[in-house]
């Protein structure tokens, strides 16, 4: 009877551990459908991971390379990816407004440092429970890419 108990012990310590393990990410606030897991400001990591160090988008998008960046997308993302809502992995249509565009351009570029090495990717992976694979893009295209995510918040309003 006493191992019984024990083992039940030990799952409940167990799915207690787990629970403040996953407990560390949260879903952005104030933004009732979008359940990503974001952190606060003062909790984003200091240290940048990844191939891209530094990314200058300017204050107007530029249309030509949004327009590129939608085929990209559309090709490579819409897989996985939807704008508004959860699909295999997090709508992206807000993207711009949680993530720095060196977070999204090394996303797209370096996806496995991202995942080994980004306390907001791995929080990413236990919530959708898959990891984003490698699209095997370029610089340029990644770029499109981002300048076309750029465009998504200005389109909702």
């Amino acid at each position: 009877m006493k191992s019984f108990t024990y083992s039940r012990l030990a799952v409940v310590a167990i799915l207690v551990i787990s629970s403040a393990w996953i407990g560390g990410c949260s879903s952005k606030d104030g933004d009732a459908d979008d359940k990503t897991p974001s952190f606060a400001e003062d909790q984003q990591p200091k240290a940048v991971y990844g191939k891209i160090q530094k990314v200058d988008v300017g204050d107007a998008i530029d249309p030509s390379m949004a327009k590129a960046g939608k085929e990209i997308f559309e090709t490579k993302c819409t897989a996985c990816h939807k704008y508004d809502v959860r699909y295999v992995g997090p709508p992206l249509g807000k993207v711009t407004e949680r993530r720095t565009p060196v977070y999204i351009m090394n996303m797209i570029l370096d996806t496995e440092t991202m995942i080994e090495k980004d306390d907001t990717v791995q929080c990413l992976v236990q919530t959708f429970l898959m990891k984003m694979p490698n699209q095997s893009v370029d610089e340029k295209d990644a770029r499109n890419i981002l300048e076309h995510l750029r465009t998504k918040p200005t389109e909702a309003k």
